[in-house]
C-alpha cells in the first residue's frame, strides 16, 4: 500500500497510507478544514485559527508512533478512530456542544450515523461509511475506540493519558503563543506500555503525565475559559438558541455546518441573533458585570447555581431586578472538569497503583482545578453597572 506524507507545523511530515488519504479525501473530514478547533479563542490570541482537521492528523499522527511503541502496527480501526473521532463537531468545536446535545441529545462521540449510514439511503457516494466499507473495516470496532469503550486499546485515544490531550495541548498551545501547554509526547509516548493486558505509565512515564496535568490546568484559565472568549461563546449560543426556538434554525443540522455558515445563518436572521453574531464580528462583546470565584459563594447559591433551571431562573431575576431585557444578561457559570488522569495506572516497583497515589503534583492540581472555577455575569457596557448591583442584589453577594 503506497503512503504521501503530510507537511505538520508540529509534527513535521505525517505518513498517511491510501485508506487515511482516502478518509481524509471526504467530506465529512474537509468539513473539518472549517471548524475552529479553539471557538472564539481567536479574539484573545490571533494566531488561535487552526482548525480540527490539524487537530485530527495531529491525533492520527501521535496513535501510529504510539502503537509503533506498543509493538501493535497494525490496527487499521484504531487509527481510523483516531483520524474520525472529531467529525461530528459542530460549528467552533465545543461552543455548540452542550446545545447541540440539550436539543438532540448526542455528543461529538455520536457517529453512528457517519459511519453506518443513514437508514434511508445507507452510505454516501465517496463519504466516511462507503470508505470504511470498500477497505472492509471493523466498524463497531471503530465505534468503540471513538467513544471509549471496554477495549483497552481505546485508552490510547479516550483514556487517562491519550493522544487526544497530547495533540490539543500542544498545538493549542503552539497557536496561541501560550507556552503553558508545552509538553514531551515523545517522552510520554516512551513511558507507555502494556502490562498484564492494561495500559500503564512506566516510572519514566511519570514527569511527562505530570507536566501534561499541569498544562492542562494552565490553559484553562488562561485560553480555555478565558473571559472574552467566554462571553463570545455564550453570546453566540445564545442566538443560535433563539433560533432554534424560534424554528428558524433545525438544531440537529447543526452537526453538518461549518463555522462560516452558522455565522452567515445568525446574519441573515432577524432581531436578537444577528445583533449577537453582528457584535461577535466587530468585538463589540458584553462585559464583565461580575466576574469571581465560586467558592467564595454561599452554599445556597452555589447549590442554585448548579442547577440549569433554577440558575436561568436567577439570570432572569438578575435582568428583572436591573430593568434589563432577560436576553441582554448572561450567566455563565464555569462547570468542573474531570480530572481523568489521576486514574492512570502506573507501575512502581513491580506494582500497579494509580497516578494520584504516587504524584503529590496530581494531588494538589485536582483541588486546583475545582478552586479555579468561576461564576461570570455580562451584560452590554451600557447597563453594565446596573446590571452588577441587580447581581450583588439577587446572588446576596458581598
Amino acid at each position: 500500500m503506497s503512503t504521501k506524507v503530510i507537511r505538520d507545523t508540529l509534527h513535521g511530515y505525517i505518513e498517511v497510507d491510501e485508506l487515511a488519504l482516502a478518509l481524509i479525501d471526504t467530506a465529512e473530514m474537509q468539513r473539518l478544514r472549517r471548524i475552529r478547533q479553539l471557538g472564539f479563542s481567536y479574539l484573545v490570541y490571533p494566531g488561535a485559527n487552526h482548525t480540527r482537521f490539524e487537530h485530527a492528523l495531529g491525533v492520527f499522527h501521535l496513535c501510529s508512533l504510539l502503537l509503533r511503541r506498543l509493538g501493535i502496527p497494525d490496527e487499521k480501526e484504531l487509527l481510523v478512530a483516531a483520524l474520525i473521532h472529531d467529525v461530528r463537531h459542530g460549528p467552533f468545536s465545543h461552543v455548540t456542544e452542550p446545545l447541540i446535545k440539550k436539543y438532540t441529545g448526542k455528543g461529538h462521540e455520536d457517529i453512528e450515523d457517519i459511519i453506518f449510514g443513514s437508514h434511508e439511503s445507507g452510505c454516501s457516494e465517496l463519504g466516511i461509511c462507503e470508505v470504511l466499507e470498500d477497505y472492509s473495516l471493523d466498524k463497531r470496532k471503530i465505534l468503540k475506540y471513538v467513544k471509549g469503550s471496554d477495549l483497552e486499546l481505546s485508552k490510547l485515544l479516550n483514556g487517562e493519558i491519550d493522544v487526544d490531550k497530547m495533540d490539543y495541548l500542544l498545538r493549542d498551545s503552539y497557536y496561541t503563543g501560550v507556552a503553558y501547554g508545552v509538553i514531551d509526547n515523545v517522552r510520554l509516548i516512551q513511558g507507555l506500555e502494556f502490562q498484564d493486558g492494561s495500559l500503564v505509565l512506566n516510572e519514566k512515564g511519570i514527569t511527562p503525565a505530570e507536566y501534561l496535568l499541569f498544562s492542562r490546568f494552565l490553559m484553562y484559565p488562561t485560553v480555555y475559559y478565558h473571559h472574552t472568549s467566554r462571553i463570545a461563546q455564550i453570546m453566540f449560543v445564545r442566538g443560535l438558541e433563539s433560533m432554534i426556538e424560534s424554528g428558524e434554525l433545525e438544531a440537529a443540522s447543526l452537526t453538518s455546518m461549518d463555522d462560516y455558515e452558522a455565522c452567515v445563518r445568525m446574519r441573515h436572521a432577524r432581531g436578537y441573533p444577528r445583533e449577537m453574531i453582528m457584535r461577535i464580528e466587530r468585538r463589540k462583546l458584553f462585559k464583565r458585570a461580575v466576574y469571581m470565584p465560586l467558592r467564595e459563594l454561599d452554599e445556597g447559591i452555589l447549590g442554585e447555581l448548579s442547577d440549569e433551571a433554577k440558575a436561568k431562573k436567577l439570570e432572569s431575576e438578575i435582568a428583572d431586578v436591573a430593568g434589563v431585557a432577560p436576553e441582554y444578561v448572561l450567566l455563565d457559570v464555569q462547570k468542573s472538569e474531570e480530572i481523568k488522569e489521576r486514574r492512570a495506572k502506573v507501575l512502581v516497583g513491580g506494582e500497579v497503583r494509580s497516578l494520584s497515589e504516587v504524584s503529590v503534583v496530581v494531588s494538589m492540581l485536582e483541588r486546583a482545578f475545582q478552586e479555579s472555577r468561576r461564576l461570570g455575569v455580562y451584560a452590554p457596557e451600557t447597563v453594565r453597572e446596573r446590571v452588577r448591583k441587580a447581581a450583588v442584589r439577587v446572588l446576596g453577594l458581598r
